[in-house]
């Protein structure tokens, strides 16, 4: 029982150390889904402290403030990528009321669990099908999932999918170092008919505390 104890230590001590740590430079060259589930799943625990506090990430904030006023404050939302919650925090602080939360990692989102907010807590892969009716949603948030070596531009697919026609998706988008596929999704999308862009900021500094060099954007689109 000691050998056991003593290995499982060992393993929560590997897995702080490595989240104490993480360098995201790797986390944007992840060669697959189970090593960036694995990674993220090792950060979960001091996740909110070192993006949100330390690096001070706006995303969530940005996001949020762009919907707030197309919805009403009972309007169905998903949290794609959802982490550990920081999306729905700021959207509860906006008034929204009817929150669900989708992420990769199990971790994570034991932790998004523990504050209390979402409505369904499920796992889900973007780029993959999603386990969710179509027109379920009002909305989609997603916040830091569509950068370098996360959700690929074929997820956006199945979130047209899911919202409601009428309905917002809106999303940070990494723009000094745009994922290829992305300019071209959304034209495709757009031609299509089954979306029509809304909104596009101007670039921003993120992340100021960790990321300095790093610009994104927020892009909202209305589903048709």
């Amino acid at each position: 029982m000691w050998q056991v104890s003593c290995r499982t230590r060992q393993a929560t001590e590997r897995e702080l150390v490595m989240a104490e740590h993480l360098d995201l430079a790797k986390l944007y060259s992840a060669s697959n889904l189970d090593e960036l589930r694995e990674a993220y799943d090792a950060w979960a625990k001091t996740y909110d402290r070192q993006i949100m506090v330390d690096y001070g990430w706006s995303g969530p904030r940005l996001i949020v403030e762009q919907v707030r006023p197309l919805l009403a404050d009972n309007a169905a939302i998903l949290d794609a990528g959802a982490g550990t919650g920081a999306v729905g925090l700021v959207a509860r602080e906006a008034g929204f009321t009817t929150m669900d939360a989708m992420d990769l990692s199990l971790d994570m989102l034991e932790i998004a669990r523990e504050h209390g907010i979402y409505r369904d807590i499920r796992v889900g892969v973007l780029g993959q099908a999603l386990d969710y009716e179509t027109d379920s949603y009002d909305a989609v948030l997603s916040a830091g999932v569509f950068t370098p070596g996360h959700a690929p531009p074929e997820g956006l697919d199945e979130l047209v999918r899911i919202v409601k026609p009428g309905g917002a998706i809106c999303f940070t988008l990494r723009h000094d170092v745009t994922p290829p596929g992305f300019t071209e999704a959304f034209e495709r999308l757009t031609g299509e008919g089954r979306w029509e862009r809304a909104h596009v900021s101007e670039p921003f500094q993120g992340m100021p505390g960790g990321e300095p060099e790093v610009r994104h954007r927020v892009w909202l689109f209305n589903v048709v």
